[in-house]
């Protein structure tokens, strides 16, 4: 249990207002977060685990212009790595009212009216043109090319990959190499604000309305990417045929300018990306030979 009496006194020295309680939040993988509940309202109190995850800067963007296209979600308050008694940094926003989709136990029919409502809200944040791809800690991404930030990316994961035995370098190498050749179509489309993990537990749901929550692995990517990151967490959550109705109602609800099925044609490709990605993450998991399976799935339709 993390010392509540330094988070009380950090969130009364930010914010001026006494903290009647503080309640952790279970099951929240990575960082530490918890429920702060004054006499007026509810604050979340996030505790990062890595002093340069998220980038400094990026949440005060990021909510700024979801503010300015008008689009609901948690006021911040603080972000701060400047507290020697939180070395990694934390937060403090709004805590706002409902539950994320993880937490409830939806029908099947339930669950597709979700995905129709999250097709609506990502259009809106799509619409969001940034400049630059990659990160967006300055507002401004440092790449001026979709492929070429991935291509760098998915290096990064090299070493994990290859030290617990998933891939060959030189596979991997190879791999990396053909996916950015595939995905440089990609270039020509605009940067714009992605959310970076669309999945149930960054759902709140509130009656009928719903609210992306924690924008930390938020980038400016082309929109492709946003949701073929989503596809493949479908595949690797439900059964293939619920991942299949659940894309199939997001596609058909999805509102953009540009080409749609396009998608159709890059999807398995930068699903190849997002599995290597993920094999990082899941490395030595229950989870581990599910992602290997899609991964081989993925590059057998791309042919990677």
């Amino acid at each position: 249990m993390y010392n509540t009496g330094l988070i009380r006194k950090a969130f009364e020295e930010q914010m001026h207002i006494e903290a009647y309680s503080i309640q952790q939040f279970e099951d929240v993988p990575n960082n530490k977060v918890f429920r702060v509940e004054t006499a007026a309202k509810s604050y979340i109190f996030k505790i990062y685990a890595k002093r340069d995850w998220p980038e400094n800067g990026k949440l005060a963007f990021v909510s700024r212009k979801l503010g300015e296209h008008k689009i609901p979600h948690a006021e911040l308050f603080v972000f701060n790595r400047d507290d020697d008694n939180f070395p990694y940094g934390y937060l403090i926003e709004e805590c706002l009212p409902g539950a994320t989709a993880d937490r409830l136990v939806l029908s099947r029919d339930e669950t597709l009216k979700l995905f129709e409502k999250l097709a609506l809200l990502v259009s809106r944040v799509h619409r969001i043109e940034l400049t630059g791809y990659g990160y967006t800690g300055s507002g401004i991404g440092t790449y001026t090319a979709f492929s070429e930030f991935m291509y760098d990316v998915l290096k990064d994961d090299a070493p994990s990959l290859t030290a617990n035995g998933l891939i060959e370098i030189r596979e991997f190498e190879d791999i990396n190499k053909a996916i950015c050749e595939r995905i440089k179509c990609c270039d020509m489309l605009p940067p714009v604000l992605c959310h970076g993990d669309l999945s149930t537990k960054n759902i709140l749901v509130d009656s009928n309305e719903i609210t992306l929550i924690d924008w930390d692995d938020a980038h400016s990517l082309c929109w492709m990417a946003d949701i073929a990151r989503m596809t493949l967490w479908m595949k690797i959550t439900y059964d293939s045929d619920t991942a299949d109705a659940c894309r199939k109602v997001f596609l058909g609800h999805y509102e953009t300018a540009h080409n749609q099925n396009a998608f159709m044609e890059i999807e398995d490709t930068l699903h190849v990306w997002y599995g290597l990605d993920n094999l990082s993450y899941y490395a030595r998991t229950l989870m581990e030979e599910k992602v290997k399976a899609l991964l081989r799935d993925s590059r057998r339709k791309c042919g990677i």
